[in-house]
């Protein structure tokens, strides 16, 4: 038996009054999510214990099987994990655009990778502090290596303060907290000479890398991680998963669709599970536009699940279906509330629709999201 795990970032929302009262999930076509939703068992998954903010790293560890509580020490040290970067304490660091004092764009207007990567040189060659590193990781995600100095700092995710005048979300408490305040500020004076896209850095999620189970030795299967941001390959890296990059990705609704199912589908042939995250339907989300993210979750379904499940052996694999976590069009961010669950497997209940409420009525019932993949390698 082979096991898929497909995982639509942002993909579950709140009933949107354009749309009817429907979500934008329930509003779109997507008769291949349907069809895994009609020939399985349905339910809602609890990804975010807690305790903890709504976020993808918290989302996915507990989808895979790893209790955040024990093994997360925070993002920045999962993506630093992609990389290969070592150091005392690693944070995400986004390029963005703040105007006024408001955080207008947590992606730096959409800022290109390879635009970054210069960005990230120029950082690096004119920086205040000889203790501090930037790395380059994909466009506006990157991170910030902070050595000789510890502390327990609160930081907040830029896309949480869309809109918001970021002073009185700046780093806070300690020695560490007051370096990445002048970092903050330097960048300010500093990047507005050299790019017209990104005016400063947003350091956030830090903390030390962390030293988390196998993914092999925790379910006795072979698993293998395909996706199109650093988080989730620092997340298998740290599960001692495979993984495998797609050429042409983009993170967006524009992305290399045809690239991510043909890897998956290959992937399946070579090991017993497979995941696939991708991240197009989140950035709808975070942007707040209802329009784009009915595109997004239809061409998702079309060209993700539609392509897959018409080239694979279906009676041989078990598929399961949600997003990690809900990024709602009104508030565009995360929220911690359960996710739609869809599993295709033999057993069957009456749900005839992939969609937040309609999964409700599975008789999957409330699960967490911890023992999903137990559940998914018995039904």
């Amino acid at each position: 038996m082979k096991y898929l795990i497909l995982i639509p970032d942002g993909l579950a929302d709140w009933g949107i009054e354009k749309l009817g009262g429907k979500t934008p999930l329930e509003y779109a076509q997507t008769e291949n999510m349907d069809f895994i939703a009609k020939e399985g068992i349905c339910g809602l998954a609890k990804t975010i214990p807690e305790g903890f903010e709504p976020g993808s790293d918290i989302a996915n560890l507990s989808i895979l099987g790893v209790d955040p509580r024990k093994y997360y020490t925070g993002r920045g040290p999962i993506e630093a994990l992609a990389k290969g970067v070592r150091g005392d304490i690693i944070f995400r660091c986004n390029l963005v655009y703040i105007e006024n004092g408001v955080m207008v764009d947590y992606s730096g207007n959409r800022i290109t990778d390879r635009e970054a990567k210069g960005i990230i040189k120029e950082l690096n060659e004119n920086k205040p502090f000889d203790f501090v590193e930037f790395h380059h990781g994909f466009a506006f995600r990157n991170l910030l290596v902070v050595n000789g100095i510890e502390g327990n700092v609160k930081t907040y995710p830029p896309h949480d303060i869309m809109g918001e005048r970021v002073e009185k979300y700046l780093p806070s408490n300690g020695e560490l907290a007051e370096v990445l305040r002048k970092l903050i500020d330097w960048s300010m004076e500093f990047l507005p000479n050299i790019s017209e896209k990104v005016n400063a850095v947003w350091p956030w999620s830090g903390g030390k890398l962390p030293n988390m189970p196998s993914f092999e030795e925790m379910h006795k299967l072979r698993g293998c991680m395909i996706s199109e941001v650093d988080l989730l390959y620092g997340i298998a890296n740290a599960l001692k998963m495979d993984s495998l990059r797609v050429e042409g990705v983009t993170a967006f609704v524009d992305t290399n669709y045809k690239g991510l199912a043909k890897a998956t589908i290959k992937a399946l042939h070579k090991y017993d599970l497979v995941v696939l995250h991708t991240e197009g339907i989140d950035e709808a989300g975070h942007e707040g536009d209802v329009e784009l993210k009915v595109e997004a979750i239809e061409l998702y379904d079309e060209k993700i699940v539609g392509y897959i499940i018409d080239r694979i052996d279906l009676e041989d694999t078990r598929i399961m279906l949600l997003p990690d976590h809900p990024t709602p069009i009104k508030v565009r961010t995360h929220v911690a509330e359960p996710v739609p669950v869809a599993i295709y497997c033999e057993r069957k209940d009456d749900v005839k629709r992939y969609s937040e409420r309609a999964c409700r009525r599975g008789k999957l019932g409330f699960v967490n999201a911890t023992e999903l993949i137990k559940i998914m390698k018995r039904v």
